[in-house]
């Protein structure tokens, strides 16, 4: 005959606590933040999580189309500079004591010139765009960043409920 063995009440209660603690921790919040400093604060409410990932996600698109419209200056900028050199070029073989060739020149040189202000008024806007930028991307680090969250409700939120 087989006696069992006796454990101790505390290795069976402890064995028993784990065993009822364990889906409560597999249940527990998962805690993320924003920004890579250390999270403080209360836990951000799902309507405050849902805004701070709406603006970062906007930030980001934003983000995009500046760098977007920061390489399509830089393209144009090459282009000014080509046809400033191309004109240098020009000017050094142009006949003067024809009319013909002189006007083809002027108009050449004042289409470039055309190309300067609209590339000076697009540079202009951009900078405010960087602007605009960067004081959207201040608001959402003092409103959002470093700022706990759960990170079930951003399941939710971005499953769209």
């Amino acid at each position: 005959m087989v006696i069992p063995r006796l454990l101790p009440v505390a290795l069976v209660a402890a064995s028993l606590g784990l065993a009822a603690a364990m889906p409560a921790a597999a249940q527990a919040a998962k805690e993320r933040s924003f920004g890579k400093g250390k999270a403080s604060g209360p836990l951000l409410t799902r309507n405050e999580l849902r805004a701070c990932l709406s603006q970062q996600d906007q930030l980001k698109a934003k983000r995009e189309q500046t760098l977007q419209l920061q390489a399509q200056l830089a393209k144009d900028k090459e282009d000014i500079e080509k046809r400033g050199n191309d004109l240098k070029d020009q000017l050094v073989w142009l006949d003067r004591t024809s009319q013909e060739q002189v006007d083809k020149y002027n108009a050449e040189a004042s289409e470039r010139d055309k190309l300067i202000d609209e590339y000076q008024a697009r540079t202009t806007a951009f900078n405010a765009q960087v602007d605009a930028l960067n004081a959207d991307r201040d608001a959402w680090g003092r409103s959002c960043e470093n700022r706990r969250y759960d990170e079930n409700q951003e399941l939710l939120i971005r499953a769209g409920k």
